[in-house]
């Protein structure tokens, strides 16, 4: 896309922390900030970046019970709403779903484009063979994937991350320090984001 975000983006699936942490978070630079329509946490986000918006590239996604054409362009309509912004850099479809054909989901977030209400479109969660069928529904290029990805589950390094490098696709990596595995929560949580935490 010729867009340049950090490589360290504020992720907000469980995020309980309020405003302050959020913008703290972007004074030092992270000025990603991801979250989606499942989490619950668009509303935050949008009080955090209130006053600060042309600062932050903020990522959200639809969930996949509204990937029918007229759900995608009202869930797109909640979120703006909820962030409190007239556009969103990029929208992303939160995972597959076999059950509503593709080309009236992407037909949606083209609209969206379209209208100027998205300025990228993504997807998270997708193989290669499901975004290749949502790439050729699509006008607009899809230009991210965000996936599970870190040094403990690797399985994107196989065929998702050299087809993403072969046709320019970022990948967004989530759990990067892969919290949630019992044997490494605890000298994670403890050892190096403390230490991280600490800095800041």
């Amino acid at each position: 896309s010729g867009e340049m975000v950090p490589e360290i983006g504020l992720g907000v699936a469980a995020y309980s922390g309020g405003p302050d942490p959020l913008r703290r978070g972007v004074s030092l630079g992270a000025v990603l900030i991801d979250t989606a329509e499942s989490y619950g946490t668009e509303d935050v986000v949008g009080e955090a970046i209130r006053g600060i918006r042309d600062e932050v590239f903020i990522a959200t996604k639809v969930s996949p019970a509204h990937f029918r054409y007229d759900d995608v362009i009202d869930a797109a309509d909640n979120s703006l709403r909820r962030l409190g912004t007239d556009r969103i850099d990029l929208y992303q479809l939160h995972s597959y779903s076999s059950d509503i054909p593709i080309a009236e989901t992407m037909g949606a977030m083209d609209r969206l484009v379209e209208d100027g209400k998205v300025r990228f479109i993504g997807v998270s969660n997708f193989s290669v063979a499901q975004m290749r069928e949502a790439q050729a529904a699509a006008a607009n290029k899809i230009v991210s994937n965000q996936v599970r990805y870190n040094l403990v589950y690797r399985t994107i390094e196989e065929e998702l991350l050299p087809y993403c490098q072969e046709h320019d696709v970022t990948i967004i990596a989530y759990s990067p320090l892969a919290i949630g595995i019992d044997k490494l929560r605890a000298g994670l949580t403890e050892g190096a984001l403390g230490d991280v935490a600490g800095a800041a």
